[in-house]
């Protein structure tokens, strides 16, 4: 497979290139969507959820009773304090944490407890089931535990009095300053899932004393962020189809079926049928009014200053065939003997140049030259009359040219003429002498003739010889010689000329 069989192979149509650039262009631009507009959801509503965690924890912290919150958390204190094992709450279950936190079991039967507790229950129904729970708490600073007082929670769910946590390093910030308390913060743990925690300071005689805490589940606004995700994907994709499918229509009427047109034309020239190709670019015609349009038109008046520019040219190589046939026809006329139709005297001189150039260049040349001359063309003008005397040069002629039929004859004067003899012509020269003599015999013994038509004729033949001969003139003396030989023996012998 060459280079350009290749390339053919692995071409890619505008019309697929565009078609992939767009959905891979769509697919980018959904998945940025996607990205940004779940960032910005996410963002946004964990805004909205800490923004309502830090409110709700801020309106308890300011409709408790400090006092109240005070005196149970100094209870639940003295119990931690004592307490020599502390148990975190990820160990709730255990016999060790069952042990820890049966110490505070009677705390949860006080009124007090009952009475806070059931305050932070009534705050939480009114907000609403996202809200989970909402507790009271106090910070350890000594061992990092955020301590449980009071829990919302149904008593299955709730943490009991005590419960320690550790505190999250993003909350160390009230270790230094309590008044800070738990700025709104998000966490996702296996127990409790995605929760908004937030936790205000409450005072009593103008200290921090504990903590209003509130904790909104984020799960079910994940859940429905997570919808609104997927519904969002699917109404971009189905979007982003329908755009891909408009914009790839557009392109292909404005692009790419112009340019498949205009590359059918292109490829349908054909420089052996122009006016059929000047026909097929005329009919071109692009609707599209931009470049496309113009590159058609500019297509159109190339091609038709093509075609004029060939018509013009087959007209002047028309004028000069004729012109060449003409001059063909003149030069034969000018090298063609008028009456036998043989080559006359200018035709040998030419020939006889062009041996005799290569004779001078030291070419090789293998040639011979057959001289031969009409017997009493005076005597058959006087005698017949000149009409005669045509008839006999023309038969004379057709004999030579029947006998040396691969080979040029000419008539070089009023009843001579020469053969150049070359290749099997020359190699069968003396076959072909004897059956001309044969011919001319056969016609003097014919009785049925007329004497005017007894042709008889003298041939003399001599080859070119390198070591003697220096032209075709050589040679034709030579054979000149030998034709004159010919015709003197013939008279000596009697053979009937004409009468």
């Amino acid at each position: 497979m060459n280079e350009q069989e290749k390339k053919k192979r692995f071409r890619f149509p505008i019309r697929v290139k565009t078609t992939l650039g767009v959905f891979i262009a769509m697919i980018i631009l959904v998945e940025v969507a996607m990205v940004f507009f779940s960032t910005v959801s996410s963002s946004s509503n964990q805004q909205t959820y800490k923004n309502t965690a830090d409110h709700l924890s801020a309106t308890i912290s300011q409709v408790v009773d400090g006092a109240k919150v005070a005196e149970l958390k100094n209870e639940v204190k003295a119990i931690v304090d004592a307490s020599e094992d502390k148990p975190l709450s990820d160990e709730m279950g255990t016999e060790r944490w069952n042990t820890y936190i049966a110490q505070f079991d009677h705390i949860q039967q006080e009124p007090l407890f009952i009475e806070l507790r059931d305050a932070l229950r009534g705050i939480v129904d009114v907000n609403g089931p996202e809200v989970d729970c909402a507790y009271f708490c106090y910070i350890d600073n000594v061992n990092r535990f955020f301590v449980y007082i009071v829990d919302s929670a149904p008593e299955e769910d709730a943490c009991p009095p005590g419960t320690l946590d550790p505190i999250y390093e993003v909350n160390y910030g009230v270790l230094k300053d309590p008044s800070i308390g738990f700025p709104a913060y998000i966490t996702n743990t296996p127990e409790y899932g995605w929760l908004v925690t937030s936790g205000a300071p409450v005072y009593h005689n103008g200290e921090v004393v504990a903590y209003a805490t509130v904790d909104i589940s984020m799960q079910a606004i994940r859940s429905k962020q997570k919808d609104n995700i997927i519904r969002l994907f699917v109404y971009m994709v189905a979007s982003g189809l329908v755009t891909a499918i408009i914009i790839l229509v557009l392109i292909h009427f404005g692009a790419v079926a112009p340019l498949k047109k205009l590359t059918d034309v292109a490829n349908s020239y054909d420089i052996m049928d122009a006016q059929k190709t000047h026909e097929t670019f005329q009919k071109l015609s692009v609707t599209t009014h931009d470049e496309f349009y113009d590159l058609a038109e500019s297509m159109k008046k190339m091609e038709s200053d093509v075609h004029e520019k060939i018509q013009a040219l087959v007209h002047m190589n028309q004028e000069l065939a004729n012109s060449q046939q003409e001059t063909r026809k003149m030069a034969e006329l000018a090298s063609k003997d008028g009456l036998t139709g043989v080559r006359n005297k200018v035709a040998f001189d030419i020939e006889a140049s062009q041996i005799n150039e290569a004779i001078l260049e030291g070419e090789l040349i293998q040639f011979g030259i057959a001289m031969i001359d009409l017997n009493d063309l005076k005597v058959i003008n006087d005698r017949y009359g000149h009409g005669n005397g045509d008839v006999a040069l023309i038969k004379l002629s057709d004999i030579i040219c029947t006998t040396f039929m691969h080979s040029p004859v000419f008539r070089v004067g009023g009843d001579e003429f020469v053969v150049i003899l070359r290749g099997a012509d020359f190699r069968n020269a003396a076959k072909l002498i004897n059956e001309f003599n044969q011919e001319i015999e056969a016609i003097a013994e014919d009785d049925e003739l007329l004497p005017a038509e007894k042709t008889s004729a003298a041939i003399g033949f001599a080859s070119f010889d390198p070591a003697a001969d220096h032209s075709v003139e050589d040679v034709l003396k030579r054979a000149d010689e030998l034709m004159y030989k010919k015709k003197r023996a013939m008279k000596q012998a009697g053979t009937p000329a004409a009468e």
